[in-house]
């Protein structure tokens, strides 16, 4: 962490910094201080992914209202930098729940998610996917070029998404599901109005659930959301969320090795 950014920040009495995470789009950070615990977030990347972290933010600032996100107690955009609480209760991921619980959990954060409105633009999933295209095409044309074609089967569901918008997180794993009183969630980076179909495709592939596991999650969402959801078309977006994930992850090896 560098020694500046905390002379920026509005706390005092820093006892120690540590690195929670470093990866290509965000290095994380946790400072402890005489009152209290924080996360630092340094956005990194932003245009090969096509992320507006102004609107994370603003998106995050009416979440919190909702108690459904950590308080954005400062931001930086020139320096890449936001601050919030360090939330104290275990992720999915680490809590104690069993694995039914936790996809109970899950689909019923989902639901919650999916019923709130929120002041942000419709997510364009074309132009995010043009950005991981281009981005991939300036390391390996080729490869990229491979990747267009593989999306060309999914056309019309690219071309249709967003027609019944809905508030999506789009990347709703364990690890970014806390289970507290009431239940938060971070890194909202990817979060729009977009389709809930392509986000349950979307935790469910992120989460890697099997089969059973993928009926248990949808039969607990339309439970809690009081909506009845097509098997087959989130299927189909599973399928196009699985490539989108492989494309992501070749951009994303892609920076790394520039990084080094």
């Amino acid at each position: 962490m560098q020694q500046q950014w905390l002379t920026s920040l509005p706390i005092h009495g820093v006892i120690s910094t540590a690195p929670l995470l470093r990866g290509v789009a965000n290095d994380v950070y946790r400072i402890n201080t005489t009152s209290g615990s924080y996360v630092l977030k340094h956005f990194r990347y932003d245009h090969p992914y096509g992320l507006d972290r102004a609107q994370e933010v603003e998106v995050q600032r009416q979440l919190a209202a909702h108690a459904l996100a950590p308080e954005v107690i400062y931001f930086d955009l020139a320096q890449g930098l936001m601050l919030q609480p360090f939330i104290e209760a275990p992720d999915l991921a680490h809590s104690e729940l069993g694995v039914s619980d936790r996809i109970q959990y899950l689909a019923e954060v989902s639901a919650h998610i999916h019923r709130l409105q929120i002041e942000v633009p419709v997510w364009s999933l074309r132009l995010r996917l043009k950005h991981y295209c281009d981005g991939l095409a300036k390391f390996d044309a080729e490869r990229a070029r491979q990747f267009q074609k593989r999306l060309q089967p999914f056309k019309k569901l690219i071309e249709g998404f967003g027609a019944h918008p809905t508030f999506c997180h789009n990347d709703l794993a364990y690890h970014h599901v806390f289970v507290s009183e009431p239940p938060l969630v971070i890194d909202w980076e990817y979060a729009g109005m977009g389709d809930r179909n392509f986000d349950l495709a979307s935790s469910m592939q992120v989460n890697q659930f099997d089969a059973r596991q993928q009926m248990a999650f949808l039969n607990a969402y339309e439970a809690q959301a009081g909506v009845q959801i097509n098997r087959d078309i989130v299927l189909d977006w599973l399928g196009l969320v699985e490539t989108i994930s492989q494309l992501w992850y070749e951009l994303h090896h892609n920076l790394q090795q520039q990084m080094r």
